[in-house]
């Protein structure tokens, strides 16, 4: 059965990429991704380097999304939606940074946010991640109160992609 891949006409990965909704059958090539997973300093302390499985399944009730390049997981991205608000976490093999992955998937967050009538969606991120800072500010995000925080209000941004049409 094939993946279901909401975000392919809305957030295309890019070329010889493949994204789409996690599924069951992901989680043992999730725990194989993050296994040889090397973060950025600026990952603030995720994904935790010993037991993804523990994390993985406390993920596994929110919406994810993962990236496949010929069949193998290269990137992974969550939505921890709690009442109105969201957490975006995304991951990126090291590999594969700098190829729009980090894009395709933030894209499609913010997109199941939106489906999900989410007020406002939010992430963490240290302040030398330069290229997951530019990466929120071109999606609209701005600085959050917390000096790691970059927030979207999508109910702003709604009315200002109105305006702009």
């Amino acid at each position: 059965m094939k993946p279901e891949t909401t975000a392919a006409s809305r957030n295309p990965a890019p070329p010889g990429f493949e994204l789409h909704r996690a599924t069951p059958a992901d989680r043992e090539p999730l725990i194989e991704f993050y296994l040889r997973f090397e973060p950025k300093g600026a990952s603030l302390g995720l994904p935790p380097h010993k037991e993804p499985e523990r994390w993985l399944e406390s993920l596994s009730r929110y919406p994810n999304f993962v990236v496949r390049r010929q069949g193998v997981i290269v990137a992974h991205a969550v939505l921890c939606a709690e009442g109105a608000e969201g957490e975006v976490a995304v991951f990126v093999g090291e590999v594969y940074r700098g190829q729009s992955l980090g894009r395709c998937l933030l894209s499609e967050l913010v997109a199941e946010a939106r489906r999900l009538d989410l007020r406002r969606v939010w992430g963490l991120t240290e302040l030398d991640n330069i290229p997951m800072l530019r990466l929120a500010r071109s999606l609209g995000f701005v600085a959050g109160e917390d000096p790691y925080e970059f927030t979207l209000d999508l109910k702003k941004a709604a009315v200002a992609r109105l305006r702009a049409a």
